[in-house]
């Protein structure tokens, strides 16, 4: 009896911090300017490569076009993209508040005990969830558009779960676009080649991708133009 009293008390206290995780991050991300795009990316990818320039001139201009922008917090694509927004907020001369970070255009949200994935120095502001699936869903709740640099399991993960709840409809259809043609142009072939071609997928949910590019440009203004029309 002892054990089980233990082990429910062990329960509920994990309970409440991931509660208490969940409603400071939403608080956090009420704060943030609004409109908000979703950058999701590997951690592992070197800050300085092709696709991290590419995370940090689209952050920059999202930043620049009135945007904010929101990422894992972490190294790689997270730092990159990160960085172009702290670079258009000193362009657009943007204050600090009362000596902190509050009301500039950036958000990290890291995870605990994933060591690989610190803050980075670029990020306004920054929160950690205990859990992938409370992480998941701060990234995509407050975001009215998505863009996704090549990445692992995990932001393969984030990718098909998006494309699941807009397909099921869960959440609204917000523009997706997909960064560095090598990458994902294979993912678009399995796409359309197995799962439409066998009929796994239904007629029209592979066009939940708007774009896939290698142009910062045109990246920038498939989300600008798919926000318009919301």
């Amino acid at each position: 009896m002892f054990n089980r009293l233990k082990e429910y008390g062990t329960f509920l206290g994990s309970l409440m911090v991931t509660n208490y995780r969940l409603m400071r991050g939403m608080w956090k991300l009420t704060k943030l300017p609004q409109p908000a795009i979703t950058v999701f990316g590997s951690s592992r990818m070197a800050f300085d490569s092709k696709d991290g320039d590419r995370a940090c001139a689209l952050a920059k201009k999202l930043t620049l076009g009135g945007f904010s922008v929101i990422t894992g917090g972490g190294p790689g694509i997270m730092a990159a993209a990160n960085k172009g927004a702290f670079e258009a907020a000193k362009e657009l001369r943007l204050e600090y508040e009362n000596g902190d970070r509050k009301g500039l255009p950036s958000l990290g949200i890291g995870l605990t005990r994933l060591n690989r994935e610190k803050s980075n120095p670029y990020v306004h502001d920054y929160i950690e969830m205990e859990h992938f699936f409370a992480r998941k869903w701060l990234l995509v709740r407050y975001s009215v558009g998505f863009v996704v640099f090549p990445g692992g399991f995990g932001t393969m993960d984030e990718l098909f779960e998006l494309l699941t709840l807009m397909q099921t409809k869960r959440m609204p259809k917000y523009p997706i676009v997909l960064v560095d043609k090598e990458c994902w142009e294979p993912v678009r072939d399995i796409i359309n080649k197995q799962m439409v071609a066998k009929g796994l997928i239904g007629k029209g949910d592979e066009k939940l991708v708007d774009l896939i590019t290698d142009d910062v440009d045109e990246a920038y203004e498939v989300i600008l133009e798919c926000c318009k029309c919301k």
